[in-house]
Parts: C-alpha cells; structure tokens; sequence
C-alpha cells in the first residue's frame, strides 16, 4: 500500500528528530527538536468527518489584479468534480497578513474551514498546530484521499518531509515549482540561482573604441569614459547614466559586482555558507573592501545617484531612454526596452589580483505555506480530496497560469502540448492564476506545456553564460527551524538587514567603511548577528546529518 510509503517516510525523517528535503535543491525542509515519531498515530484512524457536510468557508490570498477565487473556470471545476460549495473570502496586497492574524487568533466562530494561499510562515503553522487551531493532515494522505498527491510523491518522494513539524505532524500541504537546467557537473540547478544579471551598453563600447571589461577596474575605466561622452548621440553629453541598479532589490542590485572581492551577496539576510560553514556575508573584510571601492565611483559621478531611492518604473524608464550604460536586471529586454540589442551581458569580473568569487543564490523549490485546514472544518476529508485536485498536471497548468480556453488554446496541439494563447501574458496571468499548492516539475515542461520562452531564455544564459565563472556552488538550503530558532532570527533579523542596508548606503555615497567597520561589525553581534548566524548553522548541520 502506498499508504505505507507515508508512514515510513515520516518514520524515518523523524526517527533522526529532523525533517528535512535531501534534494540539493530542496525548500523549506528541515527541522530539529523532540520530533515525535508518528508510527503509530499513522495507523490510527483520521479525525472523524461528518460526511454532509459538503459547504465550506475558505480565507484565500489573491493577487492584486486577480478576480474572485468564485469566479475562476479552475475552481468552479474543481468545486463541480466533488459536488461542493466554497465560499471565499479573498484579501489581497498588504491587509492579507493583517486579516489572517485576526482570524487565527479570534478562533472559534470566526475560524474558517481552510486558509489557502495565505503566505503561511513556518512559525504560524507551529503555533497554530501545535495549539490545535490547524489540524494534522497526515491521515488523509493516501491513495484513496489524495491520489494526485500520492502519484507526485512517487515522483519527488523527499516532498513530504519539507512540509512535516518538528512535532511529526504535517499541518500544512507542500507545494512545489522547478525550473531548471542540467549542468555538466551532472546536478540540477534553478532559474534564481543568479537573480542579477548585469548588461552593458555593447553599442557605446564599440562607438568608443574600447573592449569589453574582464576586471573591475577595466570597468571603472569604461564607466568613466561613458560618462565623459556623449554616447547615445542626442547631442547632450550630461545624460548617460554609467551605471545604475536599485540598492537592495533583489534582481536589479549591483552585487554581482562584488565578484572582484571574492563573493556576491544575494541573499536578502547576506546569509551564505563555505565549506559547510554558515557565515553573514556583510560582516566580513571583503564587503569592507566593496564598500570602500564603490564608495569611489560614487564620488566620481560613475554611479547613479537615484540608486538607494528610484523606484522600478524610474529605473526602466532610463533604459528605454537609452541613458544606461551598465544596468542589472532579471533580463535584459524589459530595462532596455527597445535598445535591448545594443546590449550583451556583464558577466563577473575579477579583482586586482585576478581573483573572483562566485557563490550562487539559494534555490528553494518547495513550499507549504499555501494550505491548511482549521479546527472549524467538519468534513476535513472531503475537502482534502478536493483540494487533491491541484496535484494533477493539468490542473497545475491552470492553476499557476490561467484556464484552458482563456490562457491556454482550447485543445492540446499535435504533439500533446498545451500552447498558450497569442494573448497570453503577465497581466492576464495574474487575472487568472489561482494561489494555491500546485506541481510543477520539469518534466511537466516536457510533457503537457512548454515552458516560457522568457524562462528558457534565462535558463540557456545561465548555463551557458554565467555558470562558467561560478566558484562555489555550495547553496544554503531552505530549511524548517525550530520554534526557538524560529523565535530567535524574527527577534533579529529585521533589525539587522535594516541597519545593513542604511549603514552600507552611507558609505557607498559618504565612505567611511575602513574607518568604522569594526565597530560596525560589533554593533551587528550587539544586535543578535551571532545568535541569528547559530540558528542558520544549527538547522544546516541537522541537514547534513539526515543527508548522510
């Protein structure tokens, strides 16, 4: 019995008191503490369920442009397949986690029977599972409950780890999303590994006479004659902007850059890890040596001076035009606009040693923050059999889309594809997308719909391109901490990255950097960085751990 299967997989992850993905690129998947071993709460019976009950009250994350989960082609099918009501209650942009916070802690009456796309934290589902508000979903899944779940696990058989407690309890279903590449180092790696992908003017290089950068300070050198010429010929030798990025943004920052000392800081936390060590990367003597270069070009006029305030729509408008010379994005085509093939990308310079570092983004996968059923809920069974519906791959195709006939053409082509509309595209994917847990492998790209040309586009420059000056390909994974890590990185970590981010702006634009990073630096372990940094290190050695 494939019910077994869950049994065992949950038997052995908590047999270690951790529960954890073991793929390299998992997400949101271990955990530590007295995990509670579930054999044989396994075999008991699941949670009694009145089976009239068919009418349930669901509070549901939407985006901002999306309609009304009622009015959605997916969900009205999949209300219609198991003869069900769903009354919605939809909130979107910022009052979401504001509403969600009254209702767990109103309980009682005011409890709905399931919350779906919801953005729950790791901490909102220990608390509330482990005070009964979320009830524990492990019993239901099974072959005859949750076929579509059980044909996924097959395939990703690590999958229900990443959403077990450290209690032993799963309350919350797991969700998850590749899209990726083979690399030759035979491993699988995912589009975020690099979110920032520099480009520089190739057209103003060669109307210069001047080559292409390969260090740091050949770049400096190339900025400093972009801004010294008019370079996009309107006459006006004030208007080219040399270089330009938005501080702190996750695809549009400069820290790709930061390859000439050694590292680039992705991660919004700058938590990275070396040889298995877990460090805060913005503590360390090379973001020192970063700050105090760039602080450099900043006073010779060589960076923008819009960067720590411009917002992404000023940020694009200066691409399309055409004032950029050198610009960080997620693509080169929706900055530059129409001057996209004046373009190549910047790929990592090295340093005045002829040195570079290159570590890569983390690249979660999974999740299991988009559905949990309450206390309230009297027919948990059914309604776990209906939302088993989003498993299947044709309803995940809709539900991260759109609906056939809207998003997708009405028949799959020749080939079996499912090919989107002409009119297909971000707006209208995000009117019709449904926020809830779905599959996407990359096999699915090969088998029912094709990935997006954009998507493939950047997945064939990262392998091709930017891969092949990466230097550590460690990646941290994402984990599931315990309440008390849980407890101690939300005390800190806000506090932290804010004053990060002030501290480093001010020496970018006033400098400063050598003369006060040590004191900086004992600010930051004044703050909780160390304590922060051991619940990062102590969640990834239970990792390693289960691994072996």
């Amino acid at each position: 019995m494939k019910s077994k299967m869950i049994k065992k997989i949950l038997g052995c992850t908590l047999v270690t008191s951790m529960v954890f993905s073991l793929a390299a690129c998992g997400g949101n998947s271990s955990s530590a503490g007295s995990a509670v071993s579930t054999e044989n709460e396994s075999d008991s019976e699941a949670a009694t369920s009145d089976n009239s009950v068919k009418d349930f009250n669901i509070f549901a994350g939407i985006s901002a442009l999306s309609a009304d989960n009622a009015e959605k082609p997916v969900v009205q099918k999949m209300n219609e397949n198991m003869g069900v009501t769903v009354n919605w209650n939809c909130v979107s942009g910022d009052t979401l986690t504001e509403k969600k916070n009254l209702i767990l802690n109103a309980g009682g009456d005011e409890l709905p029977d399931a919350l779906m796309g919801a953005d729950l934290t790791d901490y909102e589902i220990i608390t509330n599972g482990t005070n009964g508000i979320f009830i524990p979903l492990e019993n239901y899944i099974n072959e005859e409950t949750t076929p579509n779940l059980m044909k996924l696990i097959e395939e990703r058989p690590e999958l229900l780890a990443t959403c077990t407690m450290p209690d032993g309890h799963i309350y919350s279903l797991p969700n998850i999303s590749e899209m990726g590449f083979d690399y030759k180092d035979g491993k699988q790696y995912f589009i975020g590994a690099i979110p920032q992908f520099m480009a520089i003017n190739k057209t103003w290089l060669d109307n210069l006479g001047l080559q292409m950068p390969t260090t740091i300070d050949e770049l400096h050198d190339v900025l400093t004659a972009f801004k010294e010429n008019d370079c996009n010929g309107n006459g006006d030798t004030t208007d080219e902007i040399p270089l330009s990025f938005e501080w702190g943004h996750w695809c549009a920052n400069m820290t790709s850059l930061f390859s000439a000392f050694g590292f680039t800081d992705y991660n919004a936390d700058h938590r990275a890890i070396q040889d298995g060590k877990v460090y805060f990367q913005a503590a360390t003597d090379n973001y020192k040596d970063a700050m105090e270069y760039f602080h450099n070009w900043y006073t010779e006029g060589l960076i923008d001076s819009e960067v720590f305030s411009q917002t992404d729509s000023q940020y694009i408008a200066k691409g399309a035009d055409d004032r950029l010379g050198v610009f960080a994005w997620w693509e080169i085509p929706e900055v530059a606009g129409d001057h996209a093939d004046e373009y190549e990308y910047l790929t990592f310079l090295s340093g005045a040693d002829g040195k570079i570092g290159v570590n890569l983004n983390e690249q979660g996968t999974t999740g299991h923050g988009l559905y949990a059923i309450t206390s309230a809920c009297k027919n948990p069974e059914l309604l776990m059999k209906w939302v088993d519906q989003v498993y299947d791959p044709i309803t995940s195709m809709q539900i991260i889309y759109g609906p056939i006939g809207e998003y997708f053409e009405d028949e799959p082509d020749a080939e079996g594809f499912y090919v989107e509309k002409p009119e297909a595209g971000g707006d209208l994917k995000a009117r019709l997308e449904f926020k809830a847990p779905s599959r996407q492998l990359n096999s699915d790209f090969q088998t029912y719909y094709h990935m997006e040309d954009r998507a493939q586009q950047r997945l064939d420059d990262l392998a091709n391109v930017w891969f092949e000056k990466v230097t550590n390909f460690e990646s941290y994974p994402s984990v599931v901490y315990t309440l008390e890590e849980t407890e101690t990185i939300n005390e800190f970590i806000s506090d932290i990255d804010e004053y990060v981010k002030e501290t480093s702006a001010g020496w970018i634009t006033g400098g400063g950097a050598d003369e006060e990073f040590d004191a900086y630096v004992k600010q930051l372990e004044d703050m909780g960085m160390n304590d922060v940094v051991a619940a990062w290190q102590s969640a990834y050695d239970r990792y390693e751990e289960a691994a072996k």
